[in-house]
């Protein structure tokens, strides 16, 4: 039985949220308007730099049309990487945990909305990319999360057949996340990492971690299950 693990990134392996601010306030303040807080942009996460370019000049009274969108979403991507990702961190354990999955024969794919060059970026910094077998991002394919065809693509990519006896996980803390899992007929785990954060305890997920010392009991877990429910009568 091959083993496939995808996981989004922002939320759920990184808290990144401090660089997003800085890059999204310095597109702002080009254009006359007041600064957002971190939990502005918090709320605004999970669907793609372009949706929270859009959603954060709307927090300012400001509807752009797409194509003046497109531009500020090119800006924002640009002055991003300029952070370079300065205060952008891994969860505490996670890379312990992305380490034992591989070690235990999981292959490992990055499935998230945003760009896939600062995905691929963040995860070289934080010294991880190593881990993945595909880092995939929202302009990788032509369809984003929800959308199960996102994490179906990926898991072509990895060699999944749908099938087999295979294995396959999406690891998220976000709707998006949960709802493209079930889209695509994988088991969902939410992470709820932030102790002000509830919403991943109410998106249907087959598990919930806290913590990410936790997740492998919860793959085990999800996996003993299956095994049970498929033994003949």
């Amino acid at each position: 039985m091959a083993k496939y693990i995808m996981f989004d990134l922002d939320g759920t392996l990184i808290d990144g949220v401090d660089d997003i601010l800085f890059a999204m306030n310095g597109l702002l303040a080009a254009h006359d308007h007041a600064p957002l807080i971190r939990h502005d942009i918090e709320a605004m996460l999970g669907d793609g730099t372009w949706m929270l370019t859009k959603r954060a000049f709307a927090a300012r009274g400001q509807t752009p049309d797409d194509t003046t969108l497109d531009g500020l979403n090119v800006d924002f991507n640009t002055r991003y990487g300029e952070t370079n990702y300065a205060d952008t961190r891994l969860y505490e354990n996670a890379e312990n945990v992305l380490r034992d999955l591989k070690a235990d024969g999981w292959t490992i794919a990055l499935a998230s909305n945003k760009p896939e060059a600062p995905c691929k970026a963040i995860l070289q910094k934080l010294g991880i990319s190593d881990l993945f077998t595909v880092i995939a991002g929202g302009d990788s394919f032509d369809v984003k999360k929800p959308d199960g065809r996102f994490l179906r693509h990926v898991l072509d990519q990895l060699g999944h057949t749908p099938d087999s006896n295979d294995i396959a996980l999406m690891v998220g803390d976000h709707a998006n996340d949960v709802n493209a899992a079930r889209a695509a007929g994988i088991h969902a785990i939410a992470v709820a990492l932030e102790v002000s954060d509830g919403r991943a305890l109410s998106l249907g997920a087959d598990a919930v971690i806290t913590d990410y010392r936790d997740l492998i009991n919860a793959v085990e877990r999800i996996i003993s299950k299956d095994k049970i429910s498929s033994r003949p009568t």
